[in-house]
C-alpha cells in the first residue's frame, strides 16, 4: 500500500511538473515517462534556443510519441526538421499538424510559404486568414500581408477572405501607420475588391489620414466614400447623421472650430432628424464648421438648410469653397425659390489645388441652425 500510494506521489508530481513546464520551459520537469508531452515539448523549445535545430529534435519526437495527435508537439518537431534542413522530414511533420485544425502558428505559416512558392493565392490567403484569426497583432502579421498582396490575384484572395469579416480586419486598414506608401496602397485595392459592408466608417480613419498626408487626396476621398458615403452628395455627412461632437475627428469629416467664442451644438427635432445649432459670441465672422473636399475642375452648387432660422439671422452664414480657408472668397447664399429656409451658392473650381476646404462663416450674433449640406457638379446639367 505504502509503495503503491508512493507512486500515486510521484505520478502526481511528474505530472504536475510536466504541466508548469507548458507555461514555464525552464521549470524543472523530467522526459522519459508515458506522458512527459509539456516536458518534452519546453526542453524542444529551449534547446532549439539555446543550441540550435538540430539539438530540438530528439525532444521533439519524443514530445510526439507521448502526444501523437497534438498539432503543437508535431509542429515542433516539424520546425526543428525544417530549420536542421531535412525538409522531406519537415514536409511530412508539417501535412500531419495540417490536419489536426488550424490553431498552431507555425504550421499556418509553413503553409502559407509552400502556397506562395507555389503561386496559389487562394491557399495562402486562407493559411493567412487562420493565423491571424488567432493572432490579428502578430509581430509578422504586416510582412506576411505584403507577400500575398504583392500580386492582384493575392489581393482579390485576401478580399474574399475579409468579406467574412474576420478579427484582424480592423487592423488592416486601422495600423497602417508605419507603413510604406506602396504597402498602404495595396491595402486600399483589396479595400476596393472586398466592396462595401466589411470596414464601418470609424475603422478607415486611420488609413484615410494616412493617403491624405501622403498626398494621396484622391484615393483618400475614394476610401472614405467606400466606407462612410451617406448620400449621393460630394459632401459627408451634409445631414450630421454620424456627427459627433465628443469624438476626435479625421479625414473628411466635418471639422469644427474650437475657439471658445463659437458655440456648436447637435440638436434633435423630436423626429429623430438632427441639425446643428451654431453661434459666435465675438466681434468678427469665424470660421465655425469646414471640411475637406477633393474636386475636379467644374461647376459646383452648394445648397443648405437653416431650418427654425429668421431670414435675417440665416443671412449671417457665407460659405468659401478655395485651397485655404478665406473669409475674402465667402459668399452668402441665395434663397432657393419655393423652398423656404434653404440657400444655395455656386462655385467655379479650378485646378489650382487637388484639395479644397469647404467653410461655412458666420457672422457675430446671428444664431442659426445647419442642416442639409449638399454639394453636387454640374448644376443644371
Amino acid at each position: 500500500m505504502v509503495l503503491g500510494l508512493l507512486g500515486l506521489v510521484v505520478a502526481a508530481l511528474l505530472s504536475g511538473t510536466d504541466r508548469e513546464s507548458r507555461e514555464f520551459p525552464n521549470s524543472p520537469s523530467y522526459v522519459g515517462w508515458p506522458y512527459d508531452t509539456g516536458a518534452a515539448r519546453a526542453k524542444a523549445i529551449l534547446a532549439f534556443v539555446q543550441r540550435g535545430p538540430q539539438r530540438a529534435i530528439g525532444y521533439a519526437r519524443r514530445a510526439v510519441i507521448s502526444d501523437p495527435i497534438s498539432a503543437q508537439a508535431i509542429s515542433i518537431l516539424g520546425q526543428a526538421q525544417l530549420y536542421s534542413q531535412h525538409l522531406a522530414e519537415a514536409h511530412a511533420a508539417f501535412r500531419v499538424s495540417g490536419q489536426l485544425g488550424w490553431r498552431d502558428s507555425m504550421t499556418q505559416i509553413y503553409w502559407l510559404d509552400q502556397a506562395l512558392q507555389d503561386g496559389d493565392y487562394k491557399v495562402a490567403a486562407e493559411r493567412l486568414d487562420a493565423l491571424l484569426r488567432q493572432a490579428p497583432t502578430d509581430e509578422n502579421r504586416d510582412r506576411f500581408i505584403t507577400a500575398v498582396a504583392s500580386t492582384p490575384e493575392g489581393r482579390a484572395a485576401l478580399a474574399d477572405r475579409l468579406k467574412l469579416t474576420p478579427i484582424w480586419a480592423r487592423e488592416l486598414v486601422s495600423d497602417v501607420n508605419d507603413l510604406p506608401a506602396d504597402q498602404i496602397l495595396q491595402r486600399v485595392d483589396i479595400m476596393r475588391v472586398a466592396g462595401k459592408g466589411v470596414w464601418d466608417c470609424g475603422a478607415t480613419e486611420n488609413i484615410t489620414q494616412s493617403l491624405i498626408k501622403l498626398n494621396q487626396l484622391d484615393v483618400a476621398q475614394d476610401v472614405w466614400r467606400l466606407n462612410c458615403e451617406t448620400s449621393s452628395s460630394l459632401v459627408y455627412d451634409g445631414s450630421f447623421e454620424q456627427f459627433d461632437t465628443m469624438k476626435p475627428t479625421t479625414g473628411f469629416d466635418w471639422q469644427l472650430s474650437n475657439r471658445g467664442d463659437a458655440a456648436i451644438a447637435l440638436l434633435d427635432d423630436g423626429a429623430g432628424h438632427r441639425n446643428l445649432a451654431l453661434e459666435v459670441t465675438a466681434v468678427v465672422t469665424l470660421p465655425i464648421i469646414r471640411q475637406l473636399v477633393v474636386l475636379k475642375p467644374g461647376r459646383y452648387r452648394l445648397t443648405w438648410q437653416t431650418p427654425q432660422t429668421a431670414s435675417a439671422q440665416a443671412a449671417g452664414l457665407s460659405v468659401s469653397l478655395a485651397c485655404k480657408p478665406d473669409l475674402s472668397t465667402a459668399v452668402s447664399g441665395k434663397p432657393v425659390d419655393g423652398k423656404q429656409g434653404m440657400w444655395s451658392a455656386d462655385f467655379m473650381v479650378d485646378a489650382e489645388c487637388p484639395a479644397r476646404q469647404l467653410v461655412f462663416w458666420l457672422a457675430p450674433k446671428a444664431p442659426i441652425r445647419l442642416d442639409d449640406v449638399s454639394l453636387v457638379a454640374n448644376p443644371g446639367a
